[in-house]
């Protein structure tokens, strides 16, 4: 299941606002629904509204939502994930499942006990076949072991595996602790002494991360939407960038969507899957649109994936500024002292300008 087409007038905030939420002309994926969206805008135009339109599923007659189903599939559902408040509950296959709700956790608990039991009854099987076989040998044993371990996930490994790319930026590792057999064993370590840590003694970044990635690694959506509110809360932005390709890793054939203030993670996003919201003049919610004519891959003249930083907040996220006065002013300085070296003659006060003029070269990022 895929949103496609969202329709909505007179509700909340929105007097009028159509969404096509589909490949444009010229794509491979034409006239199907996109894989991920991105949705931006200024506080008040109603992105986390959106999510929740979505999450819903609410058609009537001020709201349409269009999705397209898999013609085969049993998986579908909707997540929902929002850093800002818990859940109280959990609705499945009605509605929506939320991914930070404490069923999740229980259901992680339920596969991770059953991967031991099922582990513990194959080692049982095989070690009497050691036992009362003759022909069976302990490198037999070691094989048909490794064999069944690759053939049968192990979630905390994956787990840990997806989710260490990142922590390990904070000097984390998330570890099985193997002189354990319990729900607890999965624990996280910190790099720099090999102390393990408690969660409630991690950065709030880190437990956010971990109370919404693990739940849904736990689900291994498929055929579904995920939405998930203000990914970036609390990351830095070196970790930002990684957000939407490890969301996007989880489950099978699954919709994400995002809705964000950061920059960073809309930059991971083609330009036909950024939604953007603003005010009008008549101070109506509006989509700003990135192309001109027809919405063809050839008529779109911003790509957020091929801008600066700078040109990012400028030309996307509406800074009216790119610099700041003080940048301004140490410019112009920066361009006189230039001319001045040009024509001094070689000396000890030539040398001290010069040491000046690569000292403000550095503090203005004009060279490394």
């Amino acid at each position: 299941m895929k949103i496609e087409y969202l329709k909505i007038k007179n509700y909340k905030q929105f007097n009028s606002l159509k969404l096509d939420l589909t490949y444009p002309k010229g794509h491979k994926k034409e006239g199907q629904p996109l894989d991920k969206i991105c949705i931006i805008g200024q506080s008040g135009t109603g992105k986390t509204n959106l999510l929740e339109i979505i999450r819903d599923k609410k058609n009537s007659d001020n709201l349409k939502t269009v999705f397209t189903k898999e013609k085969t599939s049993i998986y579908e559902k909707i997540y929902f994930s929002s850093a800002e408040k818990e859940s109280k509950q959990i609705i499945e296959d009605k509605k929506f499942i939320d991914i930070r709700d404490a069923n999740s956790w229980k259901l992680l608990k339920e596969k991770i006990n059953s991967y031991d039991t099922e582990k513990s009854k194959y080692t049982r099987k095989l070690s009497n076949r050691l036992i009362y076989n003759m022909e069976y040998s302990k490198e037999d044993f070691i094989l048909d072991m490794k064999k069944w371990e690759s053939e049968n996930e192990n979630i905390l490994e994956k787990i840990a595996d997806d989710i260490n790319s990142i922590i390990k930026k904070f000097n984390l590792e998330l570890k099985i602790d193997e002189d354990t057999n319990s729900y607890e064993e999965l624990v996280i370590k910190d790099l720099s002494n090999g102390n393990v840590i408690n969660y409630d003694e991690v950065s709030t970044g880190t437990k956010n991360l971990l109370s919404t990635f693990i739940p849904l690694k736990s689900y291994n959506p498929k055929d579904s939407i995920i939405l998930i509110d203000e990914p970036e809360n609390s990351f830095y932005p070196d970790i930002q960038k990684e957000l939407t390709d490890l969301y996007m890793s989880v489950g099978e054939n699954n919709q994400l969507i995002m809705a964000t203030h950061s920059p960073l993670i809309a930059s991971s996003f083609e330009p036909w899957e950024v939604v953007e919201l603003k005010f009008d003049r008549d101070n109506q919610i509006y989509r700003e649109l990135y192309y001109e004519g027809e919405n063809s891959i050839d008529n779109y003249t911003l790509d957020p994936r091929m801008l600066t930083w700078t040109s990012i907040l400028v030309d996307i996220f509406d800074l009216k500024e790119d610099s700041s006065s003080l940048r301004e002013k140490k410019l112009m300085e920066y361009l006189m002292i230039k001319d001045t070296i040009m024509s001094m003659e070689k000396g000890e006060a030539r040398d001290e300008k010069i040491r000046e003029f690569k000292k403000l070269s550095r503090l203005l990022g004009l060279q490394n």
